[in-house]
């Protein structure tokens, strides 16, 4: 299974593909060097396989590739921070 994970600028989220069908997204808000997360969803057929970390992971490499910092609102990007300590150094205002 290989999830493809792509940034959609104007709509303010990363997307995923499995097989060309869209099967979740991250939703994010952006403020001053800073990527707030505000939520996360899998499509209820593909949930437990791995989408939605695959798509923080995603979202948190393009933040630190930018220099960005980040805020986790949504429930689920804290719990895979929290769960992959080698982000946590993104979290907090700049």
């Amino acid at each position: 299974m290989t999830v493809k994970v792509t940034e959609v600028p104007g709509k303010n989220r990363f997307e995923a593909e499995l097989d060309g069908a869209r099967v979740g997204h991250i939703e994010y808000v952006r403020r001053d060097g800073v990527i707030i997360y505000t939520h996360t969803e899998v499509n209820g057929a593909f949930e437990g396989r791995g989408i939605g970390g695959e798509l923080v992971r995603e979202a948190l490499d393009a933040a630190r590739a930018e220099g960005a910092r980040v805020i986790p609102r949504c429930s689920f990007v804290r719990y895979w921070i929290d769960n992959n300590p080698g982000y946590a150094d993104l979290v907090g205002e700049p």
